[in-house]
């Protein structure tokens, strides 16, 4: 999903490097990969209530667009989430790679309920990669900075948990989200285990786990408990 966003709340500042290493204690080895991966980053867009003149919330007060742009076609989630780090804001990416593609990717992200000056970054979500001619959508509608945040986050969730949603709860959704993808490599790697087993016993053993673990999955997409 690419979104067009109001002029007013266009911001388009590049940020220095060297300003997420200091706010997100980037080591040495991470520093490498901004460099080697990373050509620019944008502050873009400042979507707030006096730029889309909806109302803020205690929870929402502004959401950022950033555009990154690679230097070649895959970038480090380490590093996005460095950024996310460094900025105290929710913040909707834009990847640019070097074919002239975007997709957009982003963390739902939440005060922390210990400090209220951090912020907690949840799992990643994506969407699929476009050409950068794509034709973009306006921004949903919402009665306030905090719903709008939940639909952006929501575009990039996968659909069968966003369709079978079992709450309005958006961390609730996002948490059975992060289980379903965590269950998924369990079951990928159980089963790469079962096909490069030998022995026939400890193959039927490991068929059963992989059918436990099938259900489990399911029992999770499915719209209730």
């Amino acid at each position: 999903m690419l979104y067009t966003f109001p002029p007013q709340a266009k911001f388009e500042k590049v940020v220095p490097k060297n300003k997420i290493y200091e706010h997100a204690s980037v080591n040495t080895s991470l520093k490498e990969k901004f460099i080697t991966q990373i050509e620019k980053i944008v502050w873009s867009y400042k979507l707030a209530e006096e730029t889309l003149h909806i109302p803020a919330t205690e929870k929402i007060q502004e959401i950022e667009v950033f555009d990154i742009y690679l230097k070649g076609n895959t970038i480090d989630e380490s590093l996005i989430k460095a950024i996310d780090k460094a900025i105290p804001l929710p913040i909707y990416f834009y990847i640019h790679n070097a074919n002239g593609q975007l997709k957009a990717k982003a963390a739902y992200k939440r005060p922390s309920e210990a400090d209220s000056r951090k912020w907690v970054i949840e799992g990643y979500f994506e969407g699929e990669w476009f050409d950068a001619d794509h034709p973009k959508e306006s921004l949903p509608v919402a009665v306030d900075l905090e719903k709008l945040y939940t639909q952006l986050i929501k575009a990039l969730m996968p659909q069968e948990v966003v369709e079978t949603a079992r709450t309005d709860d958006i961390e609730e959704e996002v948490e059975r989200a992060k289980l379903i993808a965590a269950k998924e490599r369990e079951y990928q790697k159980l089963k790469s285990k079962r096909d490069r087993e030998k022995q026939f016993n400890k193959k039927v053993k490991l068929n059963e786990e992989l059918h436990v673990l099938k259900i489990e999955i399911e029992k999770l997409k499915q719209s209730y408990p």
